[in-house]
């Protein structure tokens, strides 16, 4: 077996080489990104660089975590239901790489834009980003469970997601 094989069927005891190790473990990158950044930079942009007051800025920030609640269940269920018709959930996976784009528009604000437009732009883009987050971190986390490969290799992988 080379790489990361998908195919549903009894675990194997091959050996995985470091590139497919490395490729799954830098998926875990992006996700370290999302996590973090809005959560260290977004209050502080959101009310020194936009002059949004503070209660609306902790309401802009708590809406997209609301809806997190609501979405990432059944983000959830729909990589199920895209692993058991196609095999596997890489449509959800491909849908999630756009994320960057909803990052780049949470502090691409149009230029004038303040107060509580600049949170209602903030809110919408956070969302979006937190929507396609689930997109990728729901199946992406899943995926080990789904590889043809023993008990031992998968601990390797997911030790190599965690480094």
């Amino acid at each position: 077996m080379t790489g990361l094989d998908r195919r549903p069927a009894a675990a194997t005891d091959a050996t995985l080489p470091r590139g497919p190790l490395a490729g799954f473990a830098a998926g875990s990158l992006g996700m370290g990104v999302w996590v973090t950044v809005p959560g260290l930079l977004l209050l502080y942009f959101l009310t020194d660089v936009l002059a949004v007051g503070p209660w609306l800025a902790g309401l802009t920030l708590l809406l997209p975590k609301i809806a997190d609640v609501l979405l990432h269940p059944w983000v959830g269920h729909r990589a199920d239901v895209e692993q058991t018709r196609r095999g596997d959930r890489r449509r959800l996976l491909l849908l999630g790489c756009a994320l960057p784009v909803a990052f780049a528009a949470l502090f691409a604000v149009p230029g004038g834009l303040t107060g509580a437009p600049a949170a209602a732009w903030v809110a919408v883009f956070f969302i979006a980003g937190n929507l396609l987050f689930a997109a990728y971190q729901v199946p992406y986390l899943a995926t080990p469970a789904d590889l043809r490969i023993g008990y031992h290799e998968r601990t390797r992988l997911m030790a190599f997601r965690m480094v």
